[in-house]
């Protein structure tokens, strides 16, 4: 069962990753829906059971969602590449994120990923 749950997860990943590198992209930050300054965080990137890649800053009991307001994913292509090939994995940087939404209590932020540095992928413990 997980076997088949990593395979759909990675075909999802990289349909999403797929549709949004077909397009012709420009940079997060130049989106015209980005409510605010972007901004930097040490944090934990994952791909969920949803098939949506998702950040923790590190140090707080938040989520950010990684994706545009019409759900496609926004990430640089090192991550893409990352996750594409591997969905057991969990990435660790400093992440420049900018917010498609306003931060509220209880509610998921919708973000794109800027640019990751200071990367570290390593497999993540079940």
């Amino acid at each position: 069962m997980r076997r088949y749950l990593r395979t759909t997860l990675a075909a999802g990943l990289l349909v999403a990753a797929g549709s949004v590198q077909a397009a012709e992209r420009q940079p997060c930050k130049d989106d015209p829906r980005v409510l605010e300054r972007c901004f930097t965080v040490h944090g934990r990137l994952t791909v969920h059971a949803n098939m949506r890649p998702y950040l923790w800053p590190v140090g707080t009991k938040r989520l950010l969602g990684i994706a545009d307001p019409d759900g496609a994913i926004i990430m640089p292509p090192e991550l893409e590449t990352a996750f594409a090939s591997d969905l057991n994995r969990e990435a660790f940087g400093d992440f420049t994120v900018c917010p498609f939404t306003r931060e509220a209590a209880g509610h998921l932020r919708l973000v794109c990923i800027e640019s990751v540095s200071r990367l570290v992928l390593r497999e993540r413990a079940h």
